[in-house]
């Protein structure tokens, strides 16, 4: 009996020594990616070979695949087939961040396709030991957005979206890579067309593809490892499984992670396929910041990376004048709080009890001095927008200390909430007392009659 392998050895050769393998460079559930050279060139490229694992075993002697379980044998067939269908689609598509497809054959019983080699690292190596600045993080995800919209608009799923699948080239772009699960789509039913089996990677899944539901498959489901992808890069761990998602939801984001960048995370992680964007440009538009026109692709632009004013684009108000309106429109809230409180206080005085009244006092005095410097806060809130406009350096910097004052008011109101509970408490204390001593008060008179005609 033979041997039996699962890979091509090294030194290995292909179309009658066009390609020469190195090794391994990745496995997974649907094929063998390896390095090799084409050997006319000296070039260096990766070769995928279709194997299914678990169906697929090969000979060591001679390199043959075959499928040794007979029931097995039509699974394997309808894969094979999408395997070399989807390969001449991505060949077809020439996306700078879609990766290259040169060559495709059959050879040893199953079939190869051959790809540019991308020697830049992977972006699951670059987020290894920390997280990746959000920046940076927001330019990579436009990239395979990007290569999603070319994809999308052809009919395919990706269904496989995740750092360890987008690699770098020479030019350190983000190229989309490994298309082993992905599927055809109906777009006028917005379905999956094929029946072959459904992968999908933990933590970068939504519900509809660990169900393996085909007919639930759409853009929607790519846009949910998109954003789980995001969330990878900027948080630095693997996101929750999507059923954690759907019972408790993500977890909480590091303190300097922007507020757009959140919402567009919790946004495409949606546990329903519904709730989130659809298509790629809605995912694009749930950032702070965009350009986008009808004849030209979506372009994301961090906020961080504005250098020049934008026009103000009338009626529409710029989001820096929303962002001091909406914290202007908090201070103005806290200070009704504030208000009502003390006409609380003024409109339900309590009968004097015997019961010290001085921590009273000395909460109502920590009210009226986080008060005032709460006034303080909008004072400055108030001068610092007359400078917004100054300059675009000195708006972001004046941003921040909008940040930084509003974060110390809302840490200064949750002192004045807690403060007022306390107040409140000890007004029901006070009352309850007075009611006693208003109770005890008849039996009082009346031993105080009694005495006087004992007398």
């Amino acid at each position: 009996m033979s041997d039996v392998s699962s890979i091509l050895p090294s030194g290995a050769t292909l179309q009658g020594g066009k390609y020469r393998i190195i090794r391994v460079l990745g496995q997974g559930g649907f094929g063998i990616t390896y390095l090799a050279e084409q050997t006319g060139l000296g070039m260096k490229v990766a070769v995928k070979e279709f194997f299914l694992k678990g169906s697929c075993q090969r000979d060591a002697t001679t390199s043959k695949v075959s499928v040794p379980v007979t029931d097995n044998r039509e699974l394997v067939s309808k894969c094979l087939k999408k395997f070399k269908a989807e390969a001449r689609k991505i060949a077809s598509l020439n996306n700078d961040h879609i990766v290259s497809i040169i060559d495709i054959f059959d050879e040893n019983g199953t079939s190869y396709y051959v790809m540019k080699y991308l020697d830049g690292g992977s972006l699951a190596d670059r987020i290894r030991h920390a997280p990746m600045q959000e920046s940076q993080a927001l330019s990579i995800i436009q990239d395979v957005a990007d290569a999603l919209k070319a994809i999308h608009s052809n009919g395919l799923l990706h269904l496989d979206i995740k750092p360890a699948n987008i690699l770098f080239d020479d030019r350190d772009r983000a190229v989309l890579i490994d298309f082993g699960v992905s599927k055809y789509v109906d777009n006028q039913n917005d379905t999956t067309t094929t029946s072959s089996l459904i992968g999908f990677s933990r933590g970068f899944a939504p519900l509809e593809q660990v169900n393996a539901t085909v007919s639930s498959l759409s853009p929607a489901t790519d846009i949910y490892s998109l954003g789980a992808t995001l969330y990878n890069l900027v948080v630095g761990i693997t996101p929750p499984d999507a059923s954690s998602v759907m019972d408790m939801g993500l977890p909480a984001f590091p303190p300097d992670i922007s507020e757009g960048t959140k919402y567009a995370i919790e946004k495409s992680m949606q546990p329903r396929r519904k709730d989130r964007p659809q298509d790629i440009n809605d995912f694009l538009h749930l950032f702070p910041e965009d350009v986008s026109s009808e004849d030209e692709d979506v372009t994301v632009i961090p906020v961080q990376a504005i250098t020049t004013p934008r026009p103000v684009r009338s009626p529409a108000p710029s989001k820096s004048n929303w962002y001091l309106f909406s914290v202007t429109l908090a201070l103005f809230i806290g200070a009704l709080i504030i208000a009502g409180v003390a006409l609380y206080q003024k409109k339900h005085t309590v009968t004097p009890a015997p019961v010290d009244n001085s921590r009273i006092e000395s909460l109502q005095n920590e009210v009226k001095s986080l008060t005032t410097r709460n006034n303080s806060l909008q004072k400055q809130l108030e001068d610092m927008r007359g400078q917004v406009s100054s300059s675009t350096q000195s708006r972001t910097n004046q941003q921040k200390q909008i940040e930084d004052l509003t974060q110390r008011n809302r840490t200064q109101a949750t002192q004045i909430t807690n403060l007022q509970n306390q107040i409140t408490s000890l007004q029901r204390e006070n009352a309850s007392l007075t009611n006693q001593v208003n109770s005890y008060r008849p039996d009082a008179e009346r031993w105080r009659r009694q005495m006087e005609v004992n007398r």
